[in-house]
């Protein structure tokens, strides 16, 4: 009995870690990709105006959906569907999921100002986007068996 809330604890403590281990990373990665997006878009911008704008956010969304699915595959030991058609409902999806989770983030950042408030929620944060982005990657997993939940192939890793 104490040998399984061991265990159980253990494997809690494990899916806590991988969250915020992939939060981290698609936050820190993210940044980066944001830079190179950011010069894709003003040459996108400058060639095409508005198409040129919306080829832009079809870029940032095949960034974000491969990304997390990257993520999600070292991470989580899960094979995500890559194929581009995917890969940019992914990304789409995940953004509007990320502007979401992140209202509160930006209510508190103009509340309460300070470095101190921009580090609690990166923490914070972590957690949440780990979460979001191994669920949102959930919906497009390749399972190994046809009744395999996204819950169960987390605690199997």
């Amino acid at each position: 009995m104490h040998g399984d809330l061991v265990a159980k604890s253990e494997s809690q403590l494990n899916l806590l870690v991988k969250y915020f281990v992939h939060g981290v990373l698609f936050s820190v990665i993210g940044i980066v990709l944001s830079f190179v997006w950011l010069a894709i878009l003003i040459v996108l911008v400058v060639l095409g105006s508005f198409i040129g704008l919306l080829i832009g956010f079809v870029v940032l969304f095949f960034f974000i959906g491969g990304l997390n699915s990257m993520l999600t595959g070292f991470i989580w030991h899960v094979s995500i569907k890559t194929d581009w058609k995917t890969i940019l409902l992914h990304g789409f999806v995940l953004s509007i999921a990320f502007i979401v989770v992140h209202i509160p983030s930006l209510v508190i950042n103009l509340a309460v100002p300070s470095i101190i408030t921009v580090v609690v929620l990166f923490v914070v944060y972590a957690f949440v986007d780990g979460f979001v982005g191994r669920r949102i990657a959930g919906m497009w997993q390749e399972l190994e068996t046809p009744y395999e939940t996204v819950e169960e192939a987390d605690y199997e890793t």
